[in-house]
Protein backbone atom coordinates (compact mmCIF):
# COMPACT_ATOMS: atom_id res chain seq x y z
CA UNK A 1 0.00 0.00 0.00
CA UNK A 2 2.84 2.39 0.54
CA UNK A 3 4.11 1.65 -2.62
CA UNK A 4 0.91 2.55 -4.15
CA UNK A 5 0.61 6.00 -2.37
CA UNK A 6 3.97 6.81 -3.05
CA UNK A 7 3.22 6.23 -6.88
CA UNK A 8 0.33 8.66 -6.36
CA UNK A 9 2.15 11.24 -4.50
CA UNK A 10 4.93 10.98 -7.40
CA UNK A 11 2.28 11.55 -10.17
CA UNK A 12 0.63 14.63 -8.35
CA UNK A 13 4.27 16.31 -7.87
CA UNK A 14 5.03 15.61 -11.96
CA UNK A 15 1.32 17.01 -12.67
CA UNK A 16 2.32 19.97 -10.51
CA UNK A 17 5.77 20.39 -12.36
CA UNK A 18 4.16 20.25 -15.11
CA UNK A 19 1.64 22.64 -14.95
CA UNK A 20 0.63 26.13 -16.17
CA UNK A 21 -0.27 28.84 -13.55
CA UNK A 22 -3.40 28.65 -14.89
CA UNK A 23 -3.62 24.81 -14.19
CA UNK A 24 -2.48 25.60 -10.86
CA UNK A 25 -4.99 27.42 -9.65
CA UNK A 26 -7.33 25.23 -10.71
CA UNK A 27 -5.60 22.51 -9.01
CA UNK A 28 -6.00 24.60 -5.89
CA UNK A 29 -9.38 25.33 -5.56
CA UNK A 30 -10.06 21.71 -6.63
CA UNK A 31 -7.82 20.77 -3.49
CA UNK A 32 -9.41 23.78 -1.20
CA UNK A 33 -12.96 22.44 -2.21
CA UNK A 34 -12.28 19.03 -1.96
CA UNK A 35 -10.54 19.68 1.46
CA UNK A 36 -13.49 21.80 2.84
CA UNK A 37 -16.05 18.94 1.89
CA UNK A 38 -13.94 16.56 4.01
CA UNK A 39 -13.91 18.66 6.89
CA UNK A 40 -18.03 19.29 6.86
CA UNK A 41 -18.14 15.27 6.66
CA UNK A 42 -15.78 15.39 9.76
CA UNK A 43 -17.81 17.76 11.40
CA UNK A 44 -20.91 16.15 10.85
CA UNK A 45 -19.24 12.84 12.22
CA UNK A 46 -17.68 15.25 15.01
CA UNK A 47 -14.58 13.92 14.07
CA UNK A 48 -13.00 17.26 15.05
CA UNK A 49 -9.14 16.25 14.44
CA UNK A 50 -9.84 15.13 11.09
CA UNK A 51 -12.02 18.14 10.47
CA UNK A 52 -9.82 20.38 11.76
CA UNK A 53 -6.87 18.68 9.59
CA UNK A 54 -8.73 19.31 6.46
CA UNK A 55 -10.07 23.25 7.57
CA UNK A 56 -6.54 23.87 7.97
CA UNK A 57 -5.36 22.45 4.84
CA UNK A 58 -8.16 24.74 3.26
CA UNK A 59 -6.88 27.60 5.23
CA UNK A 60 -3.50 27.20 3.72
CA UNK A 61 -5.15 26.45 0.07
CA UNK A 62 -6.27 30.11 0.38
CA UNK A 63 -3.76 31.80 1.55
CA UNK A 64 -1.52 30.14 -1.13
CA UNK A 65 -4.42 32.25 -3.38
CA UNK A 66 -3.92 35.11 -1.95
CA UNK A 67 -0.52 35.19 -2.14
CA UNK A 68 -0.08 34.65 -5.68
CA UNK A 69 -2.40 37.86 -6.83
CA UNK A 70 -1.21 40.52 -8.34
CA UNK A 71 -3.02 43.38 -6.58
CA UNK A 72 -2.13 45.91 -9.60
CA UNK A 73 -5.11 44.88 -11.04
CA UNK A 74 -9.21 45.47 -9.73
CA UNK A 75 -9.95 41.76 -10.20
CA UNK A 76 -7.31 41.14 -7.80
CA UNK A 77 -8.12 42.71 -5.48
CA UNK A 78 -12.04 41.68 -5.64
CA UNK A 79 -10.42 38.20 -5.46
CA UNK A 80 -8.60 39.04 -2.46
CA UNK A 81 -12.09 40.44 -0.61
CA UNK A 82 -13.33 36.97 -1.43
CA UNK A 83 -10.51 35.19 0.08
CA UNK A 84 -10.78 37.05 2.88
CA UNK A 85 -14.11 36.22 3.70
CA UNK A 86 -13.88 32.58 2.65
CA UNK A 87 -10.94 32.58 5.13
CA UNK A 88 -12.54 33.82 7.96
CA UNK A 89 -15.53 31.15 7.38
CA UNK A 90 -13.22 28.31 7.42
CA UNK A 91 -11.49 29.49 11.00
CA UNK A 92 -14.99 30.19 12.01
CA UNK A 93 -16.33 26.96 10.95
CA UNK A 94 -13.23 25.35 12.63
CA UNK A 95 -13.15 27.47 15.43
CA UNK A 96 -17.33 26.93 16.49
CA UNK A 97 -17.04 23.15 15.02
CA UNK A 98 -19.87 24.21 12.86
CA UNK A 99 -20.35 21.80 9.89
CA UNK A 100 -23.21 24.98 8.22
CA UNK A 101 -20.76 27.58 7.83
CA UNK A 102 -19.00 25.36 5.01
CA UNK A 103 -21.51 25.11 2.14
CA UNK A 104 -21.45 28.88 0.85
CA UNK A 105 -17.88 28.66 0.98
CA UNK A 106 -17.85 25.28 -0.87
CA UNK A 107 -20.22 27.00 -3.12
CA UNK A 108 -18.20 29.97 -3.41
CA UNK A 109 -14.60 28.39 -4.11
CA UNK A 110 -16.72 25.90 -6.58
CA UNK A 111 -18.07 28.78 -9.02
CA UNK A 112 -14.83 30.39 -8.54
CA UNK A 113 -13.26 27.02 -10.02
CA UNK A 114 -15.56 26.70 -12.94
CA UNK A 115 -14.76 30.21 -13.77
CA UNK A 116 -10.93 29.71 -13.79
CA UNK A 117 -11.46 26.21 -15.77
CA UNK A 118 -13.94 28.30 -18.48
CA UNK A 119 -10.83 30.75 -18.90
CA UNK A 120 -8.30 27.67 -19.32
CA UNK A 121 -10.66 26.14 -21.83
CA UNK A 122 -11.04 29.36 -23.57
CA UNK A 123 -7.57 30.39 -23.61
CA UNK A 124 -6.44 26.81 -25.13
CA UNK A 125 -8.75 27.48 -27.91
CA UNK A 126 -7.16 30.78 -28.43
CA UNK A 127 -4.95 31.06 -31.70
CA UNK A 128 -2.19 33.37 -32.24
CA UNK A 129 -0.92 34.38 -35.82
CA UNK A 130 2.10 36.22 -36.83
CA UNK A 131 0.97 38.62 -38.98
CA UNK A 132 4.66 40.21 -40.10
CA UNK A 133 5.55 40.04 -43.42
CA UNK A 134 9.13 39.14 -43.72
CA UNK A 135 9.53 40.37 -47.22
CA UNK A 136 9.85 43.90 -45.90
Amino acid sequence: MAVLANSYQQYIRHDVMMATPMELVVMLYTGCVKRLKLGQTALEKSDYEAANAHLQRAQDIVVELIMGLDLNYDIARDLLKIYEFVHRQIVSANAAKDAALIPPVIEIMSTLREAWMQVQKENKTVVHFDYTDESE
